[in-house]
């Protein structure tokens, strides 16, 4: 067989997409020469196709116009240009913003805002999902902060005048308030800006990225929850996909939308949220007692109301009974212990007050659509050739 010779020009370098790229070219003879900018051919170098982020600066978009001018083969792994006629392979962007959006109604949010340092057409797409889900299972309206449309550059570049003006924002919008970062880099930014203005995350402020990169997500003074985009998957599906393209009479297949693998729940959403201030205190009362599974009875008297106050309270504000929340707090708190630690599940069980490691199953399962078991492995297993 043939040894193939493929240019990848990936602005900026992703080693996760890289390493789906890899895993398929191991297997089909490609010979890889990979850039993060290029302005013409290396010299000397002739190739059979190229794998490419349609984005950057003026040079480099018209050096990848000129490659699809010559007739190569060339597959598109952004859709920040869909005004150029190329295959694509892309994660769907609208479905990251969805279930961004689900994930904080159902931690009872009902104040919401988008934040991303700049816009292209992929913001537009992430923000679309995130906004319209947003208003129709809430009936208002998601905040827009795109901080490049109010920044002079000067300003832009300035990291203190940057964060001040971020967190200006943030203090002038009702709290407590889920923000949506277009990336993890920009919920990083989120939240440095409440950080340094004492605004507490979770509990007043919640944030999720979007990528999963571990090493931004986890590498926080509070660890970054975000939807895994699938980067891999999205990089081994473009290869096969120009492999195909490589091979004479196949036909332009448009795009292909890769889907994102879920949230990936981290502490700076690890809140059930709650304007009242009654409901707030019998929300921290039920997280300091989730190992004994307080019922309604015993919450209402630590708070020195009547059980029927409580219950009223708790459908009014929001919008579930005080045991269906509690029962959410916990899995809440078993997804975070599966993931993050080598614990058994009987012992999670036990310490989350549930009466048996079955009875954890039947709950869990309803509510993650998967047992214990297999959540902890999907989270921590290796990742294979994706799919």
């Amino acid at each position: 067989m043939r040894q193939k010779n493929v240019l990848i020009l990936s602005q900026p370098v992703s080693h996760i997409r890289l390493g789906g790229i890899a895993k398929f070219a191991k297997t089909h003879g490609w010979h890889l020469v990979i850039a993060d900018r290029l302005s013409r051919l290396p010299v000397g170098w002739a190739g059979d196709g190229a794998l490419v982020s349609v984005r950057g600066t003026k040079s480099t978009l018209a050096f990848i116009q000129g490659l699809i001018a010559t007739g190569m083969p060339v597959v598109d792994m952004t859709i920040d240009h869909p005004e150029i006629d190329i295959p694509r392979v892309s994660g769907d962007h609208e479905q990251c913003g969805r279930l961004a959006a689900k994930h904080f109604v159902d931690h009872h949010f009902t104040e919401a805002a988008w934040f991303s340092t700049i816009w292209s057409h992929s913001h537009a797409l992430r923000y679309r999902g995130f906004s319209e889900t947003w208003q129709r299972l809430t009936g208002k309206k998601a905040r827009r902060w795109v901080l490049a449309e109010t920044l002079a550059a000067h300003e832009f570049d300035n990291w203190k005048t940057f964060t001040r003006r971020l967190a200006a924002l943030i203090r002038d919008a009702p709290l407590p308030l889920a923000v949506l970062g277009y990336d993890d880099a920009d919920a990083a930014r989120v939240l440095t800006a409440c950080m340094e203005s004492d605004i507490a995350v979770p509990a007043q402020v919640a944030i999720m990225g979007i990528g999963d990169d571990t090493i931004v997500c986890e590498n926080q003074g509070i660890p970054l929850s975000s939807v895994g985009h699938n980067l891999e998957r999205i990089g081994y599906t473009a290869a096969a996909l120009l492999e195909r393209l490589m091979t004479p009479q196949k036909a332009h297949p448009g795009i292909l939308w890769i889907p994102p693998t879920g949230i990936v729940a981290r502490a700076s959403t690890n809140v059930i949220a709650a304007t009242d201030p009654l409901v707030r205190k019998a929300l921290d009362y039920m997280r300091a007692h989730q190992h004994e599974a307080p019922d309604s009875e015993r919450i209402a008297r630590a708070l020195n109301i009547s059980r029927t106050r409580l219950d009223r309270l708790f459908v009014r504000t929001l919008k579930s009974p005080v045991q269906k929340v509690s029962m959410r707090m916990r899995l809440d708190e078993a997804s975070f212990l599966l993931k993050g630690t080598d614990t058994p599940i009987k012992q999670i069980a036990d310490q989350l007050g549930f009466s048996s490691a079955a009875h954890l199953t039947v709950a869990f399962r309803q509510v993650f659509g998967t047992t214990p078991s297999a959540f902890r492995h999907r989270h921590t297993q290796k990742s294979g050739t994706p799919t």
